[in-house]
């Protein structure tokens, strides 16, 4: 498409609010609005969304500020062991079965593995809110799927350096110090410095400061872990740690952060992801069956992983396989992951596309289903 560099920020800035307003009235997640709507305005259908020098920087600065937003939803918490084993089974057999299909297919198989073990809070979240369930159930279901979007992460960015041919020596010294920096949000927690700080940030004085601070913050953790080899991403999320120690939920400033993420960064990077999605490549013979191996993955791992711890810790058959299928929906973290391996050349672009079509169907489907699950085992 021809014109001012700005012609495709403009449209996917009109685009992003006219999904907002249309997510409210559909009652479809928005994410999943924002993802079609690139689809449709970019290479698969009409072309009108390009990469220009703005639009790549907004969205590159949109994925940090996702990650970043992960971190400041999730905090650092204490979890139960029963979280953890239902967290690992969740993670390991998806995390198996993905690299298998990575070796199948020529991937690294790690990353690959890494891809297929993500689930996503943001759908897991407000499911488990709208059911009414014990609360030592809803406790153990939104930790471990916190837990295994952690897991996911470390291993995403521990793959990228794999592909990039780092040595695994120099991997695990960074990555030992960059496991040491996690001690920073609990040091954050000590009374003297938490205080401080949330006075700091709270004070009318400095009122106009606190998002700066934030902002400074998570840039400078994504430089600092990018200089440890590792991508940006991981210290964004480690800087929305930090930030969480110093506000309480649903404070002003975390409406301050979540205000300026979801109104204009993130939805950036969801429409450009779906605008590099070529649907017309999916249609063709060698490619057509690579939405249904990765449905057959992605949630044949996660329902034999996640349904037989549940047995083990007493669950029913029928929460069992509800929670699988709440942990089945993926959507942030795996694009983000795709759309990283697209543009390091790691996956191809058919192969990418698949993933966000999988993403997208692992959304609308498995929320329905665990509803349906988990609201007959209580009633």
């Amino acid at each position: 498409m021809s014109g001012s560099p700005l012609t495709s920020l403009g449209i996917v800035l009109a685009v992003a609010l006219l999904t907002s307003v249309a997510s409210r009235r559909l009652k479809i997640p928005l994410i999943v609005l924002e993802i079609l709507a690139g689809i449709m305005l970019g290479d698969s259908w009409l072309g009108l969304v390009v990469y220009d020098p703005y639009l790549e920087f907004m969205s590159g600065f949109g994925l940090i500020y996702l990650l970043f937003l992960a971190g400041l939803e999730m905090g650092i918490r204490e979890v139960k062991w029963e979280s953890v084993l239902l967290a690992l089974s969740s993670f390991l057999v998806p995390f198996i079965l993905g690299a298998s299909l990575g070796s199948m297919w020529g991937i690294e198989p790690v990353f690959m593995g890494a891809l297929l073990s993500t689930t996503s809070v943001g759908i897991v979240l407000p499911v488990i809110r709208e059911l009414k369930l014990e609360a030592t159930l809803k406790r153990m279901i939104l930790e471990s799927a916190l837990l295994v979007d952690a897991l996911s992460m470390f291993l995403l960015t521990i793959s990228l350096e794999l592909v990039k041919g780092t040595p695994s020596s120099s991997i695990a010294l960074s990555l030992a110090f960059s496991l040491s920096l996690f001690v920073l949000p609990l040091l954050v927690k000590i009374h003297k410095v938490k205080m401080f700080l949330s006075r700091w940030l709270a004070a009318e004085t400095h009122f106009k400061h606190e998002v700066r601070f934030c902002l400074a913050l998570m840039v400078i953790m994504a430089i600092l872990f990018e200089i440890l080899g590792f991508h940006a991403i991981l210290g964004s999320f480690l800087a929305g740690l930090i930030v969480s120690e110093l506000t309480e939920e649903g404070g002003i400033l975390r409406e301050k952060l979540l205000g300026v993420g979801y109104g204009l960064f993130i939805p950036l990077f969801f429409i450009t992801a779906g605008a590099a999605t070529n649907l017309p490549l999916l249609l063709r013979p060698e490619y057509v069956g690579l939405v249904p191996m990765l449905l057959l993955t992605g949630f044949g791992g996660k329902i034999i992983g996640t349904s037989l711890t549940a047995r083990v810790l007493g669950l029913g058959p029928r929460i069992g396989l509800g929670i699988s299928f709440l942990h089945s929906a993926r959507l942030s973290l795996i694009i983000a992951g795709a759309k990283l391996g697209l543009d390091l050349g790691l996956i191809a672009n058919e192969l990418y596309s698949a993933i966000v079509i999988f993403a997208l169907i692992t959304v609308l489907v498995p929320s329905a289903l665990s509803k349906a699950l988990l609201t007959h085992e209580h009633d």
